[in-house]
């Protein structure tokens, strides 16, 4: 009789063991699990180089991206009747100008083990906003005009000040600055003097960039180089080519 209790007691303490596993097995499989979030992000493309931004200049192109992966996707751009399948995708919006709505649903197989009201389907609709860089009647000016002092991290004790200008074309030498008004950027390294032979002592010490609304990049040579960002009062740039010569200057508004 005690054998047979005891056999009776093993076989209940398996089935429990066994169930307990089981629920565990189960509850691992959602350890770490999330439901897609329909989220994108715009980004504007300036020469090799993208960056977030919510606005941009309408010159330039527009890249778009998820944030998650689908098995499909439907973008509507503004009033635009044509239907974008793409997860990534790069526009121009030339002929925009002003804010333009742009709604996302992203289409993936519903998780309903994890959650049990998953319908697969992630919507989210996000405003761009495209502005003129040069067109004077419907210019609007880029929040990067300013002085910055600051410093490369690999030397934070020694400061300079480096500044971005908008410059009025008809004030100079079309021949020289061309025929549309320009953002210069100068004393980027400390102490750059350009070798040009440019008659306008404002642009002695500085060079031409490719405008984003809070982002450019620049190109003087295989060591004046660099790709330059934004956030809030804080100018951001990685500077040189290659990895012996690329560093970072972070910079405070003044």
């Amino acid at each position: 009789m005690k054998r047979i209790s005891k056999y009776i007691t093993i076989l209940f303490l398996t089935f429990i063991a066994i169930n307990s596993c089981k629920k565990k097995k189960h509850e691992n499989l959602c350890e770490g699990q999330s439901l897609p979030s329909g989220k994108f992000i715009f980004q504007e493309l300036i020469g090799d180089t993208a960056f977030t931004a919510d606005t941009i200049f309408r010159d330039n192109y527009v890249q778009f991206k998820t944030a998650d992966n689908y098995e499909s996707v439907t973008w509507k751009l503004g009033n635009d009747p044509n239907i974008r399948t793409q997860q990534e995708f790069s526009l121009s919006f030339i002929n925009a100008l002003g804010v333009v709505p742009i709604e996302f649903k992203g289409n993936k197989t519903p998780n309903t083990l994890c959650f049990p009201n998953d319908n697969g389907i992630y919507t989210s609709t996000k405003n761009l906003t495209m502005v003129e860089q040069v067109e004077k009647p419907l210019l609007t000016l880029s929040p990067l005009i300013g002085k910055y002092k600051g410093y490369f991290t690999n030397a934070p004790n020694d400061t300079f000040t480096v500044r971005l200008e908008y410059f009025d074309s008809t004030k100079y030498n079309t021949s020289i600055t061309g025929s549309k008004n320009f953002y210069w950027f100068s004393n980027m390294p400390n102490g750059f003097l350009s070798t040009l032979s440019l008659p306008y002592p404002e642009l002695r010490n500085g060079y031409e960039i490719e405008m984003g609304y809070k982002s450019f990049v620049f190109a003087w040579d295989s060591y004046v180089a660099g790709k330059a960002w934004l956030s809030n009062d804080t100018l951001y740039i990685n500077y040189g080519y290659d990895f012996t010569t690329r560093k970072k200057f972070i910079g405070k508004k003044l």
